[in-house]
């Protein structure tokens, strides 16, 4: 996706426009698509409420929202004198979606940020209380990053991020505890930029997935080890990081599903 294209939300529109081939298609049916153009087959960027739907079980999914961190909650996870409950409740669009559920039976503490927002402290605080929750629960984590680089939201200022590399280390300190617990660390990386490949700032999992867009069809020569889909090389020419396993959309929930069947074998 060329980072020159302006962002222009057409979600709330009867109808969504490819980047790529410049085809309409109904939003409705895009939704069902999984946000996959069906003309191009190129992944358009998913809403981070929908991911979440989509990625765990039906009926299984718990949502931690600024809304439902009671003070019990943040006294558990050492986050209350943190949180300005008053200031994150009253913010017009949340920047990131998390709950907890199942995926393929399997229970995961799971965070995803929306597209096209700026970093900011909101990510910081639902982040933080996600892999404090996962450690307290002694569960998975997993985080989606859509890249850096794509477009953001004209209400926004697109260079200036409001979370300081500060916020970033002590993010990474608190993942470490996680590796510490032995508890799997999950991050998936989505909308890679055509140039650039994909980019985040934010911590990194034991293993990073990363979807499979049109833009990376071409990518390095894959092979097995493990059970996982792994580069031959170390890092994608296309990327800042390293990538574990490719897959497609449509394929994550059961692909998550049977690495999270195979930590809990390890576990027993």
């Amino acid at each position: 996706m060329s980072t020159a294209i302006p962002y222009k939300d057409r979600r709330n529109g009867l109808w969504n426009k490819c980047t790529v081939c410049k085809e309409f298609v109904f939003r409705q049916i895009l939704e069902r698509n999984f946000y996959i153009c069906p003309h191009c087959n190129f992944y358009s960027p998913m809403p981070a409420a929908l991911r979440l739907h989509y990625l765990f079980d039906s009926d299984s999914l718990t949502e931690l929202s600024v809304s439902s961190i009671d003070d019990e909650l943040l006294d558990a996870v050492e986050l209350k004198a943190s949180v300005d409950q008053d200031t994150l409740r009253t913010q017009a669009r949340w920047p990131i979606a998390a709950g907890k559920g199942l995926i393929s039976g399997h229970p995961a503490i799971l965070t995803i940020l929306e597209p096209y927002v700026v970093l900011q402290r909101g990510h910081f605080i639902m982040l933080l209380a996600a892999i404090r929750t996962a450690l307290r629960r002694k569960l998975p984590l997993i985080t989606v990053y859509p890249s850096d680089i794509l477009p953001k939201r004209t209400s926004d200022k697109p260079h200036k991020s409001e979370l300081s590399f500060a916020e970033i280390t002590y993010l990474t300190i608190e993942m470490d505890d996680l590796s510490c617990a032995r508890l799997p660390q999950i991050t998936i990386l989505t909308d890679p930029d055509a140039t650039v490949g994909f980019s985040t700032r934010l911590p990194l999992g034991d293993l990073v997935f990363a979807e499979l867009n049109r833009e990376c069809e071409t990518g390095p020569a894959t092979s097995w080890k493990g059970g996982l889909q792994q580069d031959s090389s170390s890092s994608d020419a296309h990327c800042n990081v390293i990538i574990d396993h490719y897959v497609q959309r449509q394929n994550l929930p059961a692909t998550l599903g049977k690495l999270l069947a195979f930590f809990a074998r390890e576990n027993q």
